[in-house]
């Protein structure tokens, strides 16, 4: 009689031993997606925007919906290698899948650090319907482009900063064109409302090709009384044309003045605009390329 009840507390250590090992197994972690697009198909140009993201751990390990940062907390093996698979979804085709792509393999272990950071080329899904889009002298059918004219634009929120997906629009707008598509013409502003314009094909070539490089020092050119700035702003690479004598970058302009900036880069409430570049009234802004 004195010995059962010893050999269930035995029992019940031995289970507390197999929980204790269990958990050395796994970790909580932060996975944070950062992706890029492959590629320069219509289909990838013309991008959507997307309302839900969502990742799976495999082999097998969680399946869950990203935050508005990209990112989500999942329990995840130690030493064990892993990939992420990546889907999203836009508001027009919620139920068809707009991009996707996979990571490649990765291992946490207990010395890792809270967040894990995985990037993942994505591509557009071949069976998501993109519509045949016509502008000007642009005509995009799928994944064939005939295009004279290139046009970038976005809209932006008084007090509002700019997103993720529109610094990455911004960014691909750029480095998806060729100088040597011998661009003659530039005009940036209000969308149906562009005010200062370049028809130099030098000073056009060299304002892309800063955007393209990410050169954040400053640079500045003239053409037709206009100065073109680039530079770094936040998180990224500005556009700012102006008649004014300040050709620095990353400045506020009063309401009023002769300067449009563009900076969604930055990522935060002053994304540039017409006149006020700073906290400015809620817009629309363009900038058109020409052959």
């Amino acid at each position: 009689m004195v010995i059962e009840p010893i050999m269930v507390k035995l029992g019940v250590l031995c289970i507390l031993l197999i929980m204790l090992f269990s958990c050395e197994d796994t970790k909580k972690s932060t996975i944070q997606l950062q992706y890029t697009h492959e590629g320069s198909s219509a289909r990838s140009l013309l991008r959507e925007t997307a309302v839900r993201h969502n990742i799976k751990v495999e082999p097998n390990i969680a399946d869950t919906d990203l935050d508005s940062n990209l990112s989500a907390v999942v329990e995840v093996p130690v030493s064990k290698p892993m990939t992420v698979d990546y889907k999203n979804w836009t508001q027009e085709q919620p139920d068809i899948y707009y991009e996707y792509g996979s990571s490649d393999s990765f291992v946490v272990s207990h010395n890792s650090p809270y967040t894990t950071y995985v990037t993942i080329d994505v591509s557009v899904n071949a069976d998501y319907p993109v519509p045949e889009i016509v502008t000007d002298n642009v005509t995009v059918i799928d994944n064939v482009t005939i295009t004279d004219n290139a046009t970038w634009s976005d809209n932006f929120t008084y007090g509002v900063a700019s997103t993720q997906e529109q610094k990455t629009v911004w960014e691909d707008f750029w480095d998806n064109l060729s100088i040597s598509d011998n661009w003659s013409y530039i005009s940036v502003g209000q969308i149906d409302n562009v005010s200062l314009f370049c028809d130099n094909t030098t000073v056009v070539s060299q304002i892309i090709t800063q955007l393209q490089n990410d050169n954040k020092t400053n640079w500045t050119a003239t053409c037709d009384n206009v100065s073109w700035v680039t530079g770094g702003c936040g998180q990224g690479i500005e556009l700012k044309a102006t008649t004014l004598s300040d050709t620095m970058d990353c400045r506020c302009n009063n309401p009023g003045d002769n300067v449009t900036t563009i900076r969604p880069a930055i990522r935060n409430r002053n994304w540039g605009g017409v006149g006020d570049s700073c906290v400015a009234p809620t817009q629309s802004l363009e900038v058109i390329l020409k052959k």
